[in-house]
């Protein structure tokens, strides 16, 4: 008899997590693009002079490290005698 494919919680739980990396990742680009619009519309970079940084800049920064550390979590695995 055939054994039927079961995901387990575990590889669930990665894969969603895999996924919310991704989209981090991509909430990443966009909101670096809309800091590099601003700082041209400006026409100096954010964080020189008396320039502070805009709200785009640390959302891309925070993204990007949330992303970044949520792909890694994805693909660490628990070992067995945690997950019980």
């Amino acid at each position: 008899m055939r054994e039927r494919f079961t995901l387990d919680e575990d590889a669930i739980l990665r894969a969603g997590s895999a996924l919310l990396g991704l989209i981090l990742l991509a909430s990443a680009a966009v909101s670096f693009e809309l800091a590099r619009e601003h700082m041209a519309a400006l026409g100096v970079i954010c964080g020189s002079d008396e320039v502070p940084h805009c709200g785009w800049c640390y959302a891309s920064v925070g993204f990007f490290m949330t992303g970044v550390s949520t792909l890694i979590t994805a693909a660490r695995r628990v070992p067995a005698a945690q997950r019980a």
